[in-house]
């Protein structure tokens, strides 16, 4: 995205250019040496309104490339995210943040690398991806990456202690599960109507589905534009 940007914007700038001059030599100066020049300044602007032409295409195109590479790479990550269990163990527990750490992730950093919007200051496309799904994973790789040699020297029992392990767990745990706590009916009335309760804890994917959320949101709507995206939810409902 970024190279086909700037030679858009390079494009814009010589085939400006081109033409201003062109104007200048032809109301200011005479003669066939002017005429010579404005001839080349010509050449010079359609070459340049070609070269633009053709860059906003491939522009386009590399940008759908890019966001959707870069959905198929976070929906990857969060498939690995999604196995995470409360319930496992906490050596299971430990060997799933082993595990993906390890999960290549360069791909998915490339892709958002590679993405350059034009008008960004005005429209902050690039900013709402980083804040609402680059930053919350990445963030989350840190956490995990920062604990990894403590969960190594736990396995191989040089730095066992199940305590201070679990203590780094449950930070990550943070991150993936969300706890909140409700009240369950337990008993009813012979109206139906709720007479005793208790409290229960109750727990769901925190981060997969706020991310989840973002990629078939904005982000939709950022990679194939409002009408199209609405096209396809339509379709995706229909179907």
């Amino acid at each position: 995205m970024r190279a086909y940007k700037r030679l858009t914007i390079y494009s814009v700038l010589i085939s400006v250019c081109s033409l201003m001059i062109c104007f200048i030599l032809h109301y200011c100066f005479k003669g066939d040496e002017a005429a010579f020049w404005i001839n080349v300044c010509l050449a010079l602007f359609g070459s340049a309104v070609l070269s633009l032409f053709t860059s906003l295409i491939m522009y386009q195109h590399e940008k759908i490339k890019t966001l959707e590479g870069f959905v198929y790479h976070t929906r990857q990550i969060l498939h690995i995210l999604n196995k995470y269990q409360e319930s496992m163990s906490l050596d299971d527990k430990i060997n799933f943040y082993l595990d993906y750490n390890d999960f290549d992730k360069s791909i998915w950093d490339a892709d958002y690398g590679n993405m350059d919007f034009f008008f960004e200051h005005i429209i902050g496309n690039r900013k709402y991806i980083y804040k609402k799904i680059y930053n919350p994973i990445s963030t989350f790789n840190n956490a995990v990456s920062n604990r990894i040699w403590n969960f190594r020297w736990h396995l191989d029992g040089s730095g066992r202690n199940n305590a201070v392990m679990q203590q780094f767990v449950d930070e990550l745990e943070k991150y993936l599960i969300d706890k909140k706590e409700y009240e369950a009916p337990t008993k009813y009335d012979s109206s139906g109507n709720v007479i005793e309760s208790c409290k229960m804890l109750g727990t769901s994917p925190k981060l997969e589905t706020e991310i989840s959320q973002e990629l078939s949101r904005r982000y939709y709507v950022i990679m194939y534009g409002k009408r199209k995206a609405r096209r396809m939810t339509e379709e995706e409902s229909n179907g």
